[in-house]
């Protein structure tokens, strides 16, 4: 099974920026006419020039729309009041499979403390975390550095951590952080696309080599690049730099199927 595991869809078309087609039919379109057999949609807790929030409940009328290809995760700003008791009642009320953190726009550190009440319940409820780890605007980026990330994941080891675009600018931090931490996975969203045919590229797959296949997974950050293009350039790059088919397999699905609540089953029937 191959799975996308970073999209967005938003109820208004232009809610992820006037470039880009973010309704759910486009998504829809996109996993049709490729070979992605799923797709997590992240819902954001966030409003920002660059996106605006995308509600859990949003995220879980598209997922019932699309059973047998949408798979949800929750956001909740980690400052939000009862921010555990939000995760865990929309965990259960929209059947969400993951959460979503997002430094870079929340304004929040991985490294802050005050993360932790939250993510030690999504540990509890067998929750990824997907953590943004791509520097950009509008936050300050002291606040965004991957290497933030370390902090939360030793206060809450048990937590199985997604770092999302894989750091970005800085992947040899995430490639410490994955190191450092067993439970780190790097999603490989805009990066992988990014760093091909630039100076970077090999320093790029050189991480993902060193983490290895069973820690990575498939991103397309589709509507920002549409997943159908996405998943073809994506696996033909790694193909050129040498990953056999059972190392493609779990990047493109079974990475992030295994880390999923049932996850263990869920591998095992693949």
């Amino acid at each position: 099974m191959i799975v996308d595991g970073h999209t967005h869809v938003h109820a208004d078309r232009d809610g992820l920026g006037a470039p880009y087609d973010a309704t759910l039919d486009f998504l829809i379109e996109n996993l049709e006419a490729s070979d992605v057999d799923k797709a997590v949609v992240l819902a954001e807790a966030v409003d920002v020039p660059y996106i605006k929030r995308i509600e859990n409940r949003f995220v879980a009328e598209c997922c019932e729309k699309h059973p047998d290809k949408l798979i949800g995760f929750a956001a909740v700003h980690p400052l939000e009041e009862n921010a555990p008791e939000r995760l865990e009642q929309d965990v259960r009320r929209y059947n969400l499979q993951g959460l979503k953190l997002h430094p870079r726009f929340q304004g929040v550190s991985a490294a802050d403390s005050r993360l932790v009440p939250l993510v030690e319940k999504a540990a509890e409820l067998d929750l990824p975390i997907a953590i943004d780890a791509f520097l950009w605007k509008p936050t300050p980026l002291q606040l965004q550095l991957p290497i933030n990330i370390d902090a939360v994941c030793k206060r809450v080891p048990e937590a199985k951590v997604i770092m999302t675009h894989a750091g970005g600018f800085h992947f040899l931090d995430a490639l410490a952080v994955a190191v450092a931490n067993d439970n780190v996975y790097l999603d490989v969203s805009a990066s992988l696309t990014y760093f091909h045919d630039t100076p970077f590229e090999e320093q790029f797959i050189f991480v993902l080599k060193q983490v290895g296949a069973q820690r990575v997974v498939f991103g397309s950050d589709h509507p920002q690049e549409p997943l159908k293009p996405c998943y073809e350039r994506s696996k033909a790059i790694l193909q050129q730099h040498g990953f056999c088919e059972d190392e493609l397999a779990w990047i493109f699905g079974k990475t992030l199927l295994s880390i999923l609540p049932g996850g263990e089953r869920l591998t095992e029937e693949l």
